[in-house]
């Protein structure tokens, strides 16, 4: 009877990020910077639509999403400095569901831009001018499409790191570490 080889998995404790010049500890923080310039930007989409609209949902829809980013920035933090695979985890979900979210924003500013004034202001009802409306939508879909395309490179880096860790929880979980003879 022919024995099965056995799957050694190897951990590499210092495995980079960024082409080999950040680990993934490193990378995840500089991903928390970049959700609190997030938040920011989410921040200054709440004070416009505070200022400039007349209708209720684009304030209630603004003021949750920061309220989320909120919480989710305070779990990528402790994630990250404990090492926390759960946690890393649960903010991985809310990156994959504001990937679509920035990318349907982005679509809508788009084509506020594009649509003519009377069509669009039926369903923003925006209280400036065309001009300031279209100007607005231009530069923050623009923005929103670079957060767009930061947010899909931090999901890649968020779930390596995750990776990493779940792989060191699963390996300290091995009580009886036996080592094996590759030489076999």
């Amino acid at each position: 009877m022919i024995s099965q080889p056995v799957k050694v998995i190897e951990f590499e404790p210092e495995k980079k990020a960024c082409y080999g010049r950040l680990s993934y500890r490193s990378a995840s923080m500089i991903v928390v910077v970049l959700e609190v310039l997030y938040w920011f930007y989410y921040l200054l989409l709440l004070i416009f639509a505070c200022v400039n609209h007349q209708r209720a949902w684009s304030i209630i829809f603004t003021s949750v999403n920061l309220i989320l980013l909120a919480v989710q920035v305070v779990i990528i933090w402790i994630g990250v400095r404990n090492e926390k695979p759960k946690l890393l985890q649960t903010h991985l979900i809310f990156l994959c569901l504001t990937l679509f979210w920035d990318l349907a924003v982005s679509i809508g500013f788009f084509s506020l831009a594009v649509l003519p004034y009377a069509i669009s202001n039926k369903y923003v009802q925006y209280r400036g001018q065309e001009y300031n409306a279209r100007t607005f939508s231009v530069i923050m879909g623009s923005l929103m499409l670079l957060w767009f395309i930061t947010r899909f490179i931090t999901t890649v880096i968020i779930y390596r790191y995750w990776k990493i860790l779940r792989a060191r929880k699963l390996r300290a979980q091995l009580v009886p570490y036996i080592p094996v003879n590759s030489n076999v």
